[in-house]
């Protein structure tokens, strides 16, 4: 009703008069904190002042008064009135949540249900909530239950089975619509989200859980554990456990359910009189993809309790008694009584649990009790109890106090002093200064008093006829262990020996341990040098040859370190070296190579001082001095110095004289070579050159190789003579007299050589349809080629071919090495390569240990005017092969392979007899190294470690060991198949101490003073003598004949004059010359032979290209082709080079 509106008439209702009420005082006392009516005196009418929400005043009733009072005074009237008040329908339905979201499996059922939030309506009556509404669905519809307290719960209900891939979200919308005039409502969105496959859902045994609780329940107490099972596996079979939104928030403020194990434990206060039962909704939910449900009710029906708690009555009681106190003996004297009748009245006794006491009723006398001791009582372990005695009645729910005695225990001496450990291991540091403390072995007595106090000594035991006590002392009263001396790793590395400490008491109890000093080595002792081995001093002399390759091995130095593995780790470094360039030094395996050749400008003597480091804090060090001589003549590989360095200077006074001698000797047959040629050209006859005709051609291109010779160097050569012989023609080569010209010439094969064949024989047209304009292309601009060591010489190694689209001979490859030289050797000396198909070989057989790789070019140029060309660049890889064996270094064996070594006798377990090192030049996978015993004569007295090559004693020597101990020692690398050296240790013991390994040395052996090198200057003297006599003999022999005089041959037709120096005998035929290599081919394709003979008096030649089966007529002017025989050599050679080329 809106303010100012009439609710009633009180002069009327209550029987006043208008006249008299307006002059008495009336007043309206309302229980509430607001005025909402008042009284006009004048109509006495009462009206609404402030308008009236029943929701607010009367929450969840039905029925809504308004009380007030009335009071009128003058005389004093106070009339009591109740207002009630109508509701009326002024709000619409709201759902706790507008948006509801549902995962539901595609293999749901229909018919399967799923919890929605209901609506709520603060109207009463027909005003509330009438009913639901859900839009239209196929899928889903919707179903109305109704509560015990009348609540009506909507459940959404699948009435058609779901198919995710058809339609992945169903959107609803659920409508609440109360009674009202006009009606109202409130809408929810429902956002259903189909899951895939998980299609078994979680169920509990029971749809319906009916648990009597009684209130005031602890919080924490179980109520009960569901257990809902799920046919599925893996996630989709875990479940979580929840409340449902049917549950109401007054049941989950005071419940509790655990979602992981179903337990349903006490949360809140349960009060019966604020509610009777609790009804939770429990939902099963699993953790599949797609999470199904199931659900249950649980009904807690709340069971009252009584209110008077039961009393305890202490007669007597012990609070202090022995440890060792008698099983049965009384403690305590107990009587109990509640003041409640019936059950609630019926009481019982009892003590907390896992207590070595027990309580006996009397038979007598119900309400006493006993309180015995029932187990043996240890004050070490608990050496006081508070024994709780709990009384508890009968009633529903039961009531209960308690009471608490404390007992303590006296101590008796029953335990044995304990160590925490059963095992000390102490580390020492050698050189420690006597008297140092090591550790503190402090034991532990639980007892109490003079039961606690202990003494600490050490159990005698004798180690090599010492005593323990003379080597560490521990202090009694607190178990301090102190070294009694300076102990040395290299000598005692560890100790074993017993500690025990006594108690007080009576009688005294004892206990021991066991002590495990580890004497830890301290890096003092220094690397001693071992190889290379010094005769004298620390100066090693050695010799190499001068002609040595880079990288190769020069000297390697092994020293060794006594300390232990991470101390005697030993780098090595040049401290000073004559050259920093010519020397590189491993710092790991200390092997000295040369990083390039030796130059004329190198000294002969090289000072190398390498200083060897060990690894340890600080450093320690040892030094050698290598002075190495470079000599002319090759000395032994490192791998093989077996034996002691000769002890002398190998550029001696002999060697200076010979070298003198044979350095003039040498000069004068210069000099007598030198005046023969002066005086073979002093006077000349002069001579008519054969001018060259038509279809020669006249070179005076300088040539390295001998008359004849067709190899692949000149290009322009190599397409002439292509061109000749592709039309069936022969080239013949003749030198021109007098003079260093030759004459090549084309000749038709099957036809003489007649004076009129001038220019008629061979007239060559060539006719160009392509234009050179294409440079040869290589598939790659890198090759790779990897070639196994021990290679057999003129192995192919690959094929590099090129590529030019040009035609005929402007596609005509030749393919060359360009030439670079490395450490003085020529690539052309190591690898060779077809010229017409670009296939790759060796020419000799690689080393991997002397050359690892090798780096040049190779061009391929084709035949045209101007002839263009590329190259790619060939990286030859020498592969390692396992063909060294290892080398034994050490120990040094001065004759055979048989070492002899002497220790005491009284050596310790753990002490270095031997060391065994052996060298591998191979490859680092091939070079390493494992040790192995081959033969021993005791296998339980030493042992070898596989990896540095230690051999160590295992155990003591006793009287029954033989003096005589032999060791054979198998050093095998890692490479397939393997390799190996052996090496025989013949050991005997001695009862004194002999040198230590490092410092055992031989006597230098003797040498002759006349050595390799003094016999070959002997003999290249002798040979350089000889030959100046010959010379000289030769000499006066061509000065005193008489020349005769010769006709110089005069070029023929198709003929070419050549001046070209040659370094390789007539007829050879090889690769290194295009142009003859490229005119024999062409001539000899055409069916004719190619002769070259020397004009007289003259270095020039004459090349003539002549048809087969013909004869040379006596009209011919060449001189080169006047005998069929030679004709028929120069056949048989053309034939032969053709064989050896396929």
């Amino acid at each position: 009703m809106e303010r100012g509106s009439v609710v009633a008439n009180l002069a009327a209702d209550l029987g006043l008069e208008l006249g008299g009420l307006a002059q008495r005082e009336v007043k309206l006392d309302i229980f509430h904190n607001k005025k909402y009516l008042d009284v006009n005196k004048k109509t006495g009418e009462l009206y609404i002042v402030e308008k009236m929400d029943r929701e607010y005043l009367c929450p969840k009733i039905t029925s809504c008064f308004l009380k007030l009072d009335v009071i009128i005074e003058s005389p004093l009237r106070i009339f009591n009135i109740e207002l009630g008040i109508t509701d009326i329908n002024d709000n619409a339905p709201h759902f706790r949540r507008d948006r509801i979201e549902l995962d539901v499996s595609e293999s749901a059922t229909p018919g399967e249900r799923f919890s929605l939030p209901n609506a709520v309506d603060p109207d009463v009556g027909i005003n509330t909530i009438k009913t639901y509404q859900l839009s239209v669905s196929e899928h889903f519809t919707i179903e109305i239950q109704t509560g015990s307290d009348g609540t009506q719960y909507v459940d959404l209900v699948l009435t058609k089975s779901l198919d995710r891939e058809e339609n992945a979200v169903h959107n609803l919308i659920l409508t609440a619509v109360d009674g009202g005039v006009p009606v109202r409502s409130g809408t929810a969105n429902i956002i259903v989200r189909v899951q895939d496959t998980n299609d078994n859902p979680p169920r509990f045994d029971k749809q319906t859980y009916t648990i009597n609780m009684t209130e005031n329940s602890p919080i924490g107490t179980l109520v009960m554990r569901l257990n809902a099972t799920d046919l599925d596996e893996g996630l989709n079979s875990d479940i979580m456990y929840s409340f449902t939104l049917y549950t109401s928030e007054k049941t989950q403020s005071v419940f509790a359910i655990n979602p992981d194990t179903g337990e349903i434990t006490v949360k809140g206060m349960i009060d019966y009189e604020d509610m009777k039962f609790y009804e939770m909704h429990i939902e099963a939910r699993d953790k599949g993809t797609h999470p199904l449900l199931g659900q249950c009710k649980v009904v807690v029906h709340v069971t009252d309790m009584n209110d008077n708690y039961p009393e305890i009555t202490i007669q007597s009681v012990k609070n202090t008694v022995d440890e060792n106190i008698p099983v049965g003996s009384v403690i305590a004297l107990v009587g109990i009584s509640d003041r409640d009748t019936g059950d609630n009245g019926k009481v019982s006794l009892s003590i907390n649990p896992n207590l070595p006491f027990i309580l006996n009723q009397s038979s007598d006398r119900p309400m006493h009790y006993k309180l015995i001791v029932s187990e043996p009582l240890d004050r070490e372990t608990v050496p006081e109890y508070d024994i709780t005695l709990i009384v508890t009645d009968a009633g529903m729910p039961p009531l209960c106090d308690n009471e608490t005695i404390h007992l303590h225990l006296l101590d008796v001496n029953d335990n044995a002093p304990q160590f925490p450990q059963s095992f000390y291991t102490i580390r020492v540091m050698e050189n420690n200064a006597p008297g140092a403390l090591l550790s503190s072995l402090t034991a532990f007595d639980p007892d109490l008093h003079e039961n606690q106090y202990l003494v600490y000594f050490i159990l005698e035991k004798e180690i090599a006829n010492t005593s323990m006590s003379m080597l560490f002392s521990i202090n009694p009263e607190n178990g301090n262990l102190y070294a009694l001396k300076t102990f040395d790793y290299e000598i005692e590395k560890e100790f074993l020996f017993h500690i025990e400490a006594r108690d007080s008491g009576s009688p005294p109890l004892s206990s021991n341990v066991t002590v495990h000093i580890i004497i830890v080595d301290q890096n003092d002792n220094a690397p001693v040098i071992v190889s290379p081995w010094r005769a004298h001093g620390s100066v090693v002399e050695e010799k190499i040859p001068r002609s040595t390759d880079k990288g190769s091995l020069v000297a390697k130095v092994i020293a060794l370190d006594t300390d232990s593995v991470h101390n005697s780790r030993i780098t090595y470094q040049f401290l000073q070296v004559t050259d920093a360039t010519l020397f590189s030094l491993d710092q790991y395996n200390g092997e000295i190579r040369t990083m390039r050749m030796f130059s004329y400008r190198d000294p002969r003597h090289q000072r190398l001082v390498v200083v060897a480091k060990d690894n340890g804090e600080p450093a320690l060090s040892a030094t050698v001095t290598i002075k190495l001589s470079t000599v002319e003549t090759a000395v032994k590989a490192y791998s093989d110095m077996t034996e002691v360095p000769l002890e002398y200077d190998i550029f001696s006074d002999l060697n200076l004289y010979l070298v003198i001698g044979l350095g003039s000797v040498s000069f004068l047959l210069l000099i007598t070579i030198l005046v023969t040629i002066v005086l073979k050209c002093q006077k000349p006859k002069p001579s008519k050159a054969a001018p060259p005709c038509r279809n020669s051609v006249i070179s005076e291109r300088n040539s390295t190789i001998a008359d004849s010779t067709l190899v692949s160097n000149d290009a322009y050569w190599y397409s002439l003579f292509l061109a000749e012989t592709r039309k069936g023609k022969l080239v013949v080569r003749q030198p021109v007299p007098k003079g260093s010209r030759y004459i090549v010439s084309s000749i038709p094969r099957g036809t003489g050589l007649t004076d009129t064949s001038d220019s008629a024989a061979s007239t060559l047209q060539v006719k160009l349809l392509d234009v050179n304009d294409n440079v040869p292309q290589f598939p790659q601009s890198f090759y790779t080629i990897r070639v196994m060591e021990n290679n057999a010489p003129g192995a192919l190694l690959s094929s590099l071919t090129a590529f030019d689209p040009d035609l005929h001979e402007n596609q005509y490859l030749v393919y060359f090495i360009l030439e670079k030289e490395i450490a003085n050797t020529s690539m052309s000396m190591l690898f060779s390569i077809n010229p017409e198909n670009g296939n790759l070989y060796a020419l000799k057989t690689f080393d991997y240990e002397i050359e690892k790789e090798f780096l040049f070019h190779i061009e391929a140029r084709d035949s045209g005017s101007p002839p263009l060309s590329s190259n790619v660049t060939v990286h030859i890889i020498i592969v390692d092969q396992n063909d060294n064996a290892p080398v034994i270094v050490s120990p040094w064996r001065a004759h055979g392979s048989v070492v002899e070594e002497k220790i005491p006798r009284s050596t310790d377990k753990g002490s270095l007899v031997a060391k065994v090192i052996a060298l591998d030049t191979d490859s680092v996978h091939n070079s390493r190294i494992t040790y192995q015993f081959l033969q021993v004569t005791d296998a339980t007295l030493f042992s070898l470690d596989q990896y540095n090559g230690e051999i160590r004693t295992m155990r003591m020597f006793s009287y029954r060991d033989p003096r005589h101990q032999r060791l054979v020692v198998v050093a095998k690398d890692n490479g397939e198949p393997a390799l190996s050296a052996t090496v025989t240790i013949k050991l005997s013991t001695v009862e004194t101490a002999v040198k230590a390994y490092s410092d055992m040395t031989e006597v230098p052996l003797e040498y002759d003073i006349f050595s390799d090198l003094n016999l070959y200057l002997v003999i290249g003297l002798g040979s350089v003598s000889f030959l100046l006599l010959i010379t000289i003999l030769v000499t006066i022999v061509l000065k005193c004949q008489k020349p005769k005089p010769s006709k110089a041959a005069p070029p023929c037709r198709n003929s070419v004059i050549s001046e070209r120096n040659s370094t390789i005998a007539d007829s050879t035929l090889v690769s290194n010359d295009a142009y003859w290599y490229s005119l024999f081919l062409a001539e000899t394709r055409k069916g004719k032979l190619v002769v070259r003979q020397p004009v007289p008096k003259g270095s020039r030649y004459i090349v003539s290209s002549i048809p087969r089966g013909t004869g040379l007529t006596d009209t011919s002017d060449s001189a080169a082709s006047t005998l069929q025989t030679v004709l028929e050599m120069f056949d048989l050679r053309l034939e032969q080079f053709r064989v050896d080329r396929l």
